[in-house]
């Protein structure tokens, strides 16, 4: 076929109006243009009709028998075809509309004698209805007229089903549907009518699929398969004809519902067939590769840059097929994986041709073939690993989700937006799903149990997120690039993993898999902050806590391992303490990352202090801290020495604050100094308490429990000396700075001191702990009362601190 001098190369970018655009435009086209009154009134003189004899015959003003009204509404369909012809020339609008209409009541008129009366034989009903089919679409040929056409074959899809008996030969059957599709290949030639192609491929495909549902065994195989394999190749035809057909200015569009959804459906109902054959689906997939590789070769070699888009194509199916035939030959279940790659491809030209309808198409396959894929389940342990069925039909379940999601994010036309954003966000989770789900459960398949699926799948995520960075910088990808966040909540989710499996995260693959990701999540937190993204300092501050905890816990493991579980617990705690003090100390240098997020690091490094008191506190609660293999003696211990750095850990964060808000002028801060400052005394005064206690423990024979503490004497006379000390220096410090806060916090001390000696220790007061108690606290609030009054509540500025023995104004 050559092609015509006057046609014109078309551009890639034009494309024509979806089918969905076009039902709505023609749909209300029909109703609000040209002769409206004839359209409507045909439909509403048919109605009118139909009630006028209902009435007459409830009312028995029409007796005839069923034959005689059946053979009268015929008669009346036949005259409105009949005058709608004669007017052809002269009303067009007006003779298609009764045309449509006299063959409408026709197809009805047969369908009732038929079904409902049982007038007509079934053969002869048949016959009348493709009698009738054929002369509809003879008329809209002849007037050109699609909608005519599509009425026609429409009532000729629907002869054999109305007429249906459930006796009949699917031979007959899908004879006939071949028929009618040769007629619509006939038009085709002709008319580039889509709606027409449409209607013939949802109709033959359709009730082909029911047909086989219900009906077909295997015996049926090779009576069933020259029809499927015919049909395939008469709609291959039409969707190249439909390229060809187009007008000068639109040569080359292609109907990507056909393009696609013809191998997409034929090779669905071909793994049907071949269901029981080991190689059937394999040798399909090759000749189906082979038939649009050279479907391709030859279309390129004709009309070459006229149909690209329809050659790009069959190239892509081609390759398509190709790439499954070899899985295929192992796996069956390979058909949803190309259904994948069929929606991907849809999308492609959908979005090139702004197609909406096969965007939506595309869209839908891919997901169904995810859930087809599901619905086979995993084969565990079934050939190579990685290049097995499982995976490589994951992975294209998946780069299709991807690769739609991408192309879908760049159309701009805002009236389908909204469904568009959504489509794109959903494909892309659903692609980044079955990549990291699959990688998952084949690592579980995989891995033997000396390895520990946690470190393996760190590892997995490492490259995958890699590639993600990469792809997403290259290809310009926000939605890509951006998804490189959900690395710090996998990672989280690895060691959470890791430690419940009562595993340290260097075992096994461990030392490859968490350094390599640490080094990962360096790379990753650099690229998002070349895009200026918000939520970056969230993710530096995140980062840093789980690498503390990650250090700590790994540390534990080791030095319990090699000492006990006391001294492992002081150096874990140490650990988070050590953070925060790197932080403060990389405060200015090197340039990244502290010093270009300070605000998180700071906030990190102070929620790693918290951890620190509150982890150690717990700790010694939980045990008196038995230095094993080493003796006691008060501070040369493991809980006490991380007591006294935890307080210098303390006092270095509060500088900390005052520093950075005197740099940044962050005065946010200064908010909430006064609760962590309360936080951490309560905190300190715990932890001295309970250095205390301990060191109590180790010198006597008292039992560590809540009880036998709570009843030692020895014990309550220590907290009261302690906590009187503590009120003691409270009191004075807070009287010579003139600082009434820390004064009452210092009576606060000794107010629970008092307390306790009436409410405790006034049980025993006849031991010389219990009388060494009462006076010793005795002596210090007489002490207190004479060097440290109260301050008053607002001290001047000019004021000074008033002589010992002397009261202040």
């Amino acid at each position: 076929m050559k092609t015509p001098a006057n046609w014109k190369k078309p551009a890639t970018s034009t494309a024509g109006p979806s089918l969905l655009q076009i039902g709505l435009k023609k749909a209300g086209g029909w109703f609000t243009t040209e002769n409206v009154p004839v359209k409507i009134g045909v439909i509403v003189t048919f109605i009118g009709i139909s009630f006028l004899l209902k009435y007459a015959i409830d009312r028995e003003l029409l007796v005839f028998p069923i034959e005689f009204r059946l053979l009268g509404i015929a008669i009346l369909g036949l005259a409105l075809v009949v005058t709608g012809w004669r007017l052809r020339k002269k009303m067009r609008v007006y003779s298609l509309s009764l045309q449509g209409g006299g063959l409408g009541i026709l197809f009805l008129t047969i369908f009732a004698a038929f079904r409902i009366w049982q007038l007509l034989p079934g053969p002869l009903a048949f016959f009348l209805l493709v009698a009738l089919t054929a002369s509809t679409a003879a008329l809209a040929v002849l007037q050109n007229s699609r909608w005519l056409a599509i009425l026609g074959i429409t009532g000729g899809f629907l002869a054999p089903v109305l007429t249906s008996t459930g006796q009949g030969s699917h031979v007959a059957l899908f004879s006939y549907y071949l028929l009618l599709n040769l007629a619509i290949v006939s038009i085709a030639w002709f008319r580039a009518w889509r709606s027409l192609n449409l209607v013939g491929f949802c109709f033959t495909f359709l009730i082909g699929t029911l047909w086989g549902y219900q009906y077909y065994r295997p015996e049926f195989l090779l009576s069933t398969m020259p029809f499927l394999v015919a049909h395939f190749l008469l709609y291959h035809a039409i969707a190249i004809l439909y390229a060809l057909r187009q007008p000068p200015e639109r040569i080359g569009v292609v109907d990507g519902s056909l393009v696609f959804g013809t191998p997409a459906i034929v090779f669905a109902l071909q793994s049907q067939l071949l269901k029981d054959s080991e190689y059937g689906l394999a040798i399909s997939a090759a000749i189906a590769a082979l038939i649009y590789a050279l479907s391709a070769t030859v279309l390129w070699r004709k009309q070459g840059q006229y149909l690209r888009l329809l050659t790009e194509s069959y190239t892509a199916l081609a390759v398509a097929f190709a790439t499954i035939t070899i899985p295929l030959a192992l796996d069956a279940r390979w058909t949803s994986a190309a259904w994948a790659l069929e929606g991907a491809a849809l999308v492609w030209v959908g979005m090139r041709q702004r197609h909406h309808l096969a965007n939506l198409a595309g869209v839908a396959l891919l997901f169904l073939s995810g859930a087809s894929f599901m619905d086979y389940g995993w084969k565990t342990n079934q050939g190579m690993a990685v290049l097995n069925g499982n995976v490589l039909g994951s992975l294209m379940i998946s780069l299709g989700s991807l690769f739609a999601s991408k192309k879908l994010r760049l159309l701009d036309d805002f009236g389908f937006r909204p469904f568009y954003e959504l489509a794109t966000l959903g494909l892309f989770l659903w692609g980044a799903s079955w990549w990291l789900g699959a990688g998952a459960v084949e690592i579980i398949d995989r891995l033997p149990h000396r390895y520990n699926f946690g470190h393996a799948y760190t590892l997995f995520l490492a490259v995958s997120f890699s590639l993600a960075a990469w792809g997403g910088h290259k290809r310009e990808w926000p939605l890509l690039r951006n998804a490189t966040f959900a690395f710090l909540p996998l990672l989280i989710l690895a060691a959470l993993f890791t430690w419940l499996a009562k595993q340290h995260l260097l075992f096994g693959l461990g030392w490859l898999a968490w350094p390599l990701a640490w080094l990962v999540q360096g790379g990753l937190l650099r690229n998002l902050e070349s895009h200026k993204l918000k939520p970056t300092g969230t993710w530096h501050f995140l980062s840093l806590i789980l690498l503390a905890l990650m250090l700590a816990f790994e540390a534990w493991w080791w030095v319990d391992d090699a000492l006990s579980d006391v001294w492992a617990g002081a150096v874990a705690v140490t650990i988070t303490g050590i953070m925060a003090l790197l932080v403060w100390r990389l405060r200015n240098q090197p340039p990244w990352p502290v010093p270009s997020h300070p605000l998180a690091y700071l906030y990190a490094s102070l929620l790693l202090v918290c951890i620190q008191a509150i982890w150690l506190t717990g700790l010694s609660i939980d045990t008196p801290g038995d230095p094993a293999p080493l003796a006691y003696f008060p501070v040369l211990n493991p809980y006490d020495l991380a007591v006294l750095f935890a307080l210098v850990v303390i006092s270095l964060s509060l500088a900390a604050i005052r520093r950075e808000t005197d740099v940044s002028g962050e005065f946010t801060l200064l908010i909430y100094l006064p609760p962590y400052r309360l936080m951490m005394a309560v905190l300190v005064f715990v932890m001295t308490t309970l250095a205390l206690v301990r060191g109590v423990y180790h010198y006597t024979q008292v039992l560590w429990d809540g009880e036998s503490l709570a009843n030692s004497v020895i014990v309550q006379t220590s907290l009261s000396i302690y906590w009187g000390v503590l009120g003691f220096t409270g009191m004075i410090l807070g009287a010579r700075r003139r600082s009434r806060p820390i004064w009452l916090a210092g009576a606060g001390f000794m107010a629970l001191v008092v307390i306790k000696l009436f409410l405790v220790d006034l049980g025993n007061s006849g031991t010389v702990e219990r009388i060494v108690s009462f006076m010793g606290i005795g002596a210090l609030l007489l002490v207190v009362g004479y060097f440290a009054p109260a301050p008053p509540r607002h001290a001047k500025a000019d004021e000074r601190p008033a002589p010992a023995g002397e009261e202040s104004p």
